[in-house]
């Protein structure tokens, strides 16, 4: 399963509860939220600098049978009024550091029959709309009030990085040759950390998008077939060409023909007279934080001598304040590339249209 849950609302995606995952990678390990050892505040954040709103969930650890207590909402949820929750950081037209106390909305999580809890019901998050800035250092301040105890974590956003190939205004050719390479390259303009980015982890994601009518049908649908291109931590892609620095992923153009033709979506939903025309291809990288990727690594480890160890970096609590932030690049597919697709795979009826 991923480690990140999404939330469709308000056109935003929430990354919201647990990491019982990663949007970067998957894992079958999960968080206990449960403790024989007292009650522990948990919270999960991953602070991202592109989002509208920024989500945070905060829970209680319980004493006792899980299978009883983790159905339990007030067993493992805090009322309103039993904490203060406060954010720290510059937010967007501010040059200083501001405090805002948190407010919570609920909001229903859809089922999901892979979820031990939290899913089919509504929960209460807390959320802050003020826009974070990239490279930043952000605060979360909780306090207690039935035991006086205060809760803290830090963390940074991921700092700002463009896209340096392809072009923004660049048409996309994809030759079938296989020993040819090209590159997606990015980089950070970032002087105080001389140009590094400051995220541990990187997954470069190609998504060819078009759009289908069906025979009969009068409204059309967007769909996209996604292609892995390359994923690992930051320093793997980082190069110098000629002093200058930036990150780079090479990928083979002839693999989309490979990815058309396997795709069993397009195998097996292109009756006569389908209707399909391209729209822009997409490059997109995603980015976490240094506290996500060291989670992920440590509840991923084996050891024959010791159990794994807990990962958290919340003061006082359990869980992860972390940071991701997801950036993409849009391309015209190429005319050459347009017609070679509708010739070799005439039974997709994608269109060729040589004005676009």
């Amino acid at each position: 399963m991923q480690f990140e849950i999404y939330l469709n609302m308000k056109k935003l995606y929430l990354t919201v509860l647990v990491l019982t995952a990663f949007v970067l990678l998957s894992c079958k390990n999960k968080v206990n939220l449960y403790t024989d050892d007292g009650e522990h505040t948990v919270v999960y954040a991953m602070l991202d600098a592109n989002a509208d709103t920024n989500y945070f969930k905060i829970t209680k650890s319980f004493i006792g049978n899980v299978n009883q207590y983790g159905h339990d909402y007030d067993a493992n949820n805090y009322h309103y009024e039993d904490i203060d929750v406060r954010f720290t950081g510059i937010f967007e037209g501010s040059s200083h550091p501001q405090t805002v106390t948190l407010d919570t909305i609920s909001i229903f999580v859809p089922y999901d029959e892979n979820s031990t809890f939290y899913s089919g019901c509504y929960q209460t998050y807390y959320y802050t709309t003020k826009t974070l800035l990239e490279g930043k250092e952000y605060a979360l301040d909780i306090f207690r009030k039935t035991d006086s105890v205060n809760i803290s974590a830090k963390t940074k956003t991921i700092n700002s990085f463009r896209f340096k190939m392809p072009l923004s205004y660049q048409q996309l050719i994809f030759t079938d040759v296989p020993t040819v390479t090209k590159t997606v390259e990015w980089k950070v303009d970032d002087p105080t950390t001389l140009f590094k980015t400051t995220a541990a982890y990187f997954e470069i994601n190609a998504y060819f998008h078009y759009k289908e009518l069906m025979p009969g049908a009068t409204d059309t649908v967007h769909r996209s077939i996604k292609w892995g291109i390359a994923s690992g931590e930051a320093d793997k892609f980082y190069t110098n060409s000629n002093n200058d620095y930036y990150y780079v992923a090479r990928y083979a153009p002839a693999a989309l023909y490979t990815l058309l033709s396997t795709n069993t979506y397009l195998k097996e939903n292109s009756p006569a007279g389908v209707q399909r025309w391209f729209e822009n291809f997409e490059f997109r990288v995603d980015a976490i934080g240094d506290e996500l990727y060291n989670y992920y690594l440590i509840t991923n480890s084996t050891s024959a001598i010791q159990d794994v160890p807990n990962y958290t970096n919340i003061e006082n609590g359990m869980g992860i304040m972390s940071s991701r932030i997801s950036k993409s690049t849009s391309n015209l597919i190429g005319q050459i590339t347009r017609q070679k697709i509708v010739e070799d795979y005439p039974d997709y009826g994608f269109i060729y249209d040589p004005n676009r």
